[in-house]
């Protein structure tokens, strides 16, 4: 029997090609920060591969068989790069920077260039990701409820992170490990615009960050505004306003 044609628009409609076909697919959604971060890399070095949609506002993971078939914990960004399967942004960020030969300063073969490198995408996930957006915006939104101990307690992890990126990582340098973009950008750069979706500048007050991200943008365009349509049109729509960080 053949597929009836509207099932097939519908599967067609979660995928899309982007450059020539390369057997590179990667399962995402560019509300999620992280999987930005890989979307900005492969569009920016100009790495064809297959976007398979994964909707996080429609609580799409859980349910995804292909998704929970390559990460047990049923989320994005995963990566099936012709049948070699894997997931974790970071990983899949060093993995693309070494298997297609981008330009070094994605994530330098120096020793100790690629060690600064290593060392802010480790502290990353256990220090920009603190979980205040999350607290303060999707829970609320998800169960009408806000639990104010727990978003006073990400608030202020977030801010000691964002200090540490104005004071540490940025400080006295155009980009996070030295003058040129690097992976390690763009996980801070997916995670900190995540709070315009709430319609907040958590860069103001920050010299340091401010620069650095409108550098970001500048090296990142077209392809910055492109993929970030999504969130443009999400915070136009308030679907997350209310959370504030004073």
């Amino acid at each position: 029997n053949q597929p009836h044609p509207l099932a097939c628009l519908a599967a067609c409609a979660s995928r899309k090609i982007f450059g020539k076909m390369s057997g590179l697919k990667l399962y995402t959604d560019t509300i999620s920060p992280v999987c930005r971060s890989v979307m900005l890399l492969l569009a920016a070095n100009g790495i064809p591969y297959e976007k398979v949609e994964v909707s996080l506002i429609k609580r799409e993971p859980p349910t995804n068989a292909a998704l929970a078939a390559i990460n047990p914990t049923k989320k994005i960004p995963a990566l099936d790069d012709n049948g070699f399967t894997f997931f974790e942004s970071n990983a899949i960020l060093r993995y693309l920077a070494q298997k297609y030969s981008v330009p070094d300063h994605w994530y330098p073969k120096d020793l100790r260039r690629r060690a600064k490198i290593d060392e802010a995408i480790v502290w990353f996930h256990g220090g920009l990701r603190c979980g205040a957006f999350f607290w303060g915006c999707v829970m609320p939104k998800r169960t009408g409820e806000r639990n104010e101990a727990k978003i006073a307690e990400t608030k202020a992890n977030l801010k000691n992170a964002l200090d540490v990126i104005e004071n540490y990582f940025l400080k006295d340098k155009k980009f996070v490990g030295g003058d040129e973009i690097s992976i390690a950008d763009l996980q801070f750069l997916g995670e900190t615009t995540q709070y315009w979706l709430a319609g907040m500048d958590i860069y103001k007050g920050r010299p340091n960050m401010e620069r650095w991200m409108e550098e970001c943008r500048k090296v990142l365009t077209p392809h910055f505004d492109q993929i970030y349509q999504k969130i443009y049109e999400v915070r136009e729509a308030g679907h997350f306003s209310g959370f504030v960080i004073e």
